[in-house]
């Protein structure tokens, strides 16, 4: 595979791509954390995100912010200033919460992928894939979801090579739950991703994300049950592949 086990927990947040001030705040701590576990001062943090990110928000919104659930994040006082560094409760949210609309620019290509990757990695449970066109991008895309994670990939064209048939077994050999299943009946048109706890529509398949404009958006809950159970109903009638 084109990425250990081991990165997948390293994906970067881009702040820019959340709605919520506090979502934006905890992005950057949480890429703070894994580059080298260091605190950070809300001045600091205020400072990043402009210049960085160009998001403006002042360090004392920043400051309150943070205070306002002890389980997001860890504060200390140093030198007379409040420092901040993010627990395991403001990653999983900021990590569940995701942003609502991604719009993917092939200019920004390489960022949007690691948007996407940063998604993947905090999938739960059985992550149902739907999406038309299967090919070894694909498999190497959803390489970036967590190597505990139940992968059902539903298909209805596949573009059968050596590599992909590789990418298949090193799922395999790896440990890692991966079923691929074609509807040779059913008309697949969609493209999503859910999981146990939320829903992601693609505006193109994963073998040709950021080639080209799209959108990426996350569902409700309502659209996340309607869409399992058209998926679950086409997955029972659909074909195993290899």
């Amino acid at each position: 595979m084109g990425t250990s086990n081991a990165s997948h927990a390293d994906r970067e947040l881009d702040p820019r791509h959340f709605d919520d001030d506090l979502d934006r705040v905890l992005a950057l701590l949480s890429n703070a954390q894994r580059a080298d576990g260091s605190w950070m001062s809300a001045v600091e943090i205020s400072a990043a995100l402009r210049e960085h990110h160009g998001l403006r928000l002042h360090w004392r919104t920043v400051e309150w912010l943070l205070k306002q659930d002890r389980a997001l994040a860890d504060r200390r006082k140093r030198a007379g200033r409040w420092q901040f560094s993010i627990l395991a409760g403001g990653v999983s949210r900021v990590r569940a919460t995701g942003p609502g609309i991604l719009m993917v620019d092939p200019a920004s290509a390489v960022q949007s992928v690691l948007s996407l990757h940063a998604f993947l990695s905090a999938l739960q449970g059985t992550v149902r894939v739907c999406d038309p066109y299967l090919d070894s991008t694909t498999l190497e895309h959803l390489d970036g979801c967590s190597p505990t994670a139940s992968l059902r990939l539903l298909t209805k064209n596949v573009r059968d090579s050596g590599h992909l048939r590789r990418l298949v077994s090193a799922f395999s050999t790896q440990g890692r739950p991966l079923e691929v299943r074609v509807a040779s009946a059913a008309p697949l048109h969609d493209r999503y991703i859910i999981d146990d706890v939320g829903m992601l529509i693609l505006g193109a398949s994963l073998n040709g994300f950021g080639k080209k404009q799209c959108f990426v958006i996350r569902a409700g809950e309502d659209v996340r049950s309607m869409a399992m159970t058209a998926f679950d109903a086409n997955w029972a009638s659909a074909v195993a592949w290899p």
